[in-house]
């Protein structure tokens, strides 16, 4: 039987593309859980514009098994994100684990998410295992990388693994010291199903077993038929069944303290799981674990079907999306040139990206996606803007450029550090962030550049409503709210872009922007002219090439014909 001393949970944390995924397909062959060649790369990412991107947007939980020193080792994996538009799935994660494989690419050394989700990471007090990856490649700087983590972590040389999770190169002496220095989950003797205590980390939506979710067991233990319950919402639950990943869903007698696994909840209505929450006895009234916050939207858009018929499929697909993405969010609009839709919350640009693609993929739906805006909360007769800490890393020879940058998108130098790779931290309102700054920044920086953002405060700004009128109309999907020192630049824009896009008609189009009562910028679409060459469907003139050219001139200056 295995007990809590022979479980070892643990996650795999670095920047985006450091290859955390291709390490955990090496573990998932050297535990036997598959064979080697007899699988696709990156495994865990099971989501096909995770594939096709080559980033991880999805946390991926595996059970593995490992003999090691006589004993049998169970060892839960979760791979998680790379992007800073997911953290929130690293959050997740690492409430669930108790040691962390940070992984840093040897050809890019320490960037931005490296230094945020190591940070995650050290406040949870997990156990760090430093790993240098891709060390066989040419490029590679195994030794300056390794210096920057000695510098960073404040450990020796010796502490750091150097891999290569593609060859697999010292992979299983990794594995070897996740058993070996990452700590068992903590002892307990409430075994009983009254005292469990277990966190869901994540879910989905099963069309024939509803709610699946995934938890993390903490206290007491979880079976097939164990009436249970949600502490933050206090809804009951008869669990049709429980088990582990295999990494496919592959079910076992019951979930005891340490483990982590799923929960069949045979829910139907998606919104009643909350990802966070504490599953329960029924009649126990221990409170929720902590130490867990609920991530909010960063940026909204308005969202539309171009045929109104699938609005009610965009509201089912919208929903599934939610139970499997905690930080989405939607609400009902309805707008006069669209028709319904839904006002749509994300974490970042990419999100926004990602979750359009799935829809239109999964669910096929042609949508239009307005761009996405920060909200402005309007307390005491002022408008708040969200102000983010950003942390860019960068080499030396591209401070002059980043500072230059920072400072044209209404951004407050804070401070910089000049250990190895430099690293700046700029104040900057998030509306400036989330426009083309992170485009400049890689242009300025020839790519090298990498980016860690989290919300600051809100401050006090002079804004207003920016409106869009298309003769003379108000098009609320265009509409924002702007800070005043950005309001002509921005209307300017948006005009300039929407007389670009919209196709000419029989009639002229006036484009305007509108700020405080008063037009600030304008575009016009000129008509079709007219053919007078045309009457009733015959040439006018015929061969009378005089007569032709005296309708044509007569049209330009103007007169009636």
């Amino acid at each position: 039987m295995i007990t809590q001393s022979q479980i070892r949970n643990f996650a795999i944390i670095a920047h985006i593309d450091h290859g955390k995924s291709t390490l955990a397909d090496r573990l998932l062959e050297i535990t036997g859980l598959v064979k080697a060649g007899s699988h696709e790369e990156q495994m865990l990412d099971r989501n096909p514009i995770s594939r096709e991107r080559g980033i991880t947007i999805k946390l991926a939980p595996v059970r593995m098994q490992y003999p090691h020193n006589g004993q049998e080792f169970i060892l839960n994996l979760i791979d998680t994100p790379g992007h800073v538009d997911f953290s929130y799935e690293v959050d997740r994660t690492l409430a669930c684990v108790e040691g962390a494989i940070l992984l840093v690419d040897a050809t890019k050394g320490i960037q931005a998410q490296t230094i945020a989700n190591a940070y995650k990471a050290i406040e949870k007090n997990l156990t760090i295992i430093p790993v240098v990856n891709k060390i066989d490649l040419p490029q590679a700087q195994t030794e300056k990388t390794i210096q920057q983590l000695v510098d960073f972590l404040g450990i020796r040389e010796e502490e750091v693994f150097k891999i290569s999770a593609k060859t697999g190169l010292n992979v299983e002496e990794l594995l070897r010291a996740v058993i070996d220095q990452v700590p068992p989950p903590r002892e307990t003797q409430s075994v009983t199903y009254t005292d469990l205590q277990a966190l869901v980390f994540d879910s989905y939506y099963d069309t024939h077993r509803g709610v699946i979710a995934f938890g993390r067991v903490f206290e007491g233990s979880i079976k097939k038929g164990a009436k249970v319950k949600l502490a933050a919402t206090n809804i009951s639950i008869e669990v049709t069944e429980v088990g582990t990943f295999l990494p496919e869903l592959s079910p076992s007698g019951e979930l005891t303290p340490g483990q982590i696994g799923y929960i069949v909840t045979n829910l139907k209505d998606i919104h009643e799981v909350r990802v966070g929450d504490t599953l329960i006895d029924e009649k126990s009234h221990i409170p929720p674990l902590s130490g867990y916050k609920q991530v909010k939207p960063m940026v909204y858009a308005s969202m539309f079907t171009t045929d109104n018929a699938d609005y009610l499929n965009l509201k089912k697909a919208l929903e599934k999306l939610y139970l499997n993405d905690s930080a989405l969010d939607f609400s009902p609009i309805y707008s006069q040139a669209l028709g319904p839709g839904f006002r749509v919350g994300f974490l970042g640009l990419l999100h926004a990206d990602v979750v359009r693609e799935r829809l239109e993929r999964e669910f096929g739906l042609s949508l239009v996606l307005t761009p996405p805006q920060v909200e402005y909360p309007f307390i005491d007769g002022f408008y708040q803007e969200p102000v983010v800490k950003i942390m860019i890393f960068t080499p030396q020879e591209y401070l002059g450029g980043i500072m230059q940058l920072c400072e044209s998108y209404r951004g407050t130098f804070v401070t910089m550090d000049n250990k190895n790779q430099i690293s700046i931290i700029y104040e900057m309102p998030l509306s400036e962030m989330i426009s083309d700054f992170f485009d400049n920044l890689k242009s300025v920086t020839s790519g090298y550049a990498s980016l860690d953002w989290e919300l600051l405060r809100y401050d006090q700004v002079k804004a207003d409503k920016l409106s869009i009128l298309l003769n003379g109309d108000p098009i609320e999907e265009f509409s924002e709210v702007v800070v005043q020192e950005r309001s002509f630049e921005k209307g300017n824009e948006l005009v300039k872009k929407l007389r670009e896009v919209i196709p000419r008609q029989q009639y002229e189009i006036k484009i305007q922007a509108q700020y405080k009562g008063k037009i600030i910028a304008s575009e016009r679409i000129s008509p079709f002219r007219k053919d007078v060459l045309i009457h009733n469907s015959k040439v006018v003139g015929a061969g009378d090439v005089g007569r032709k050219r005296k309708l044509l001139e007569k049209q330009k200056e103007g007169k009636k014909l």
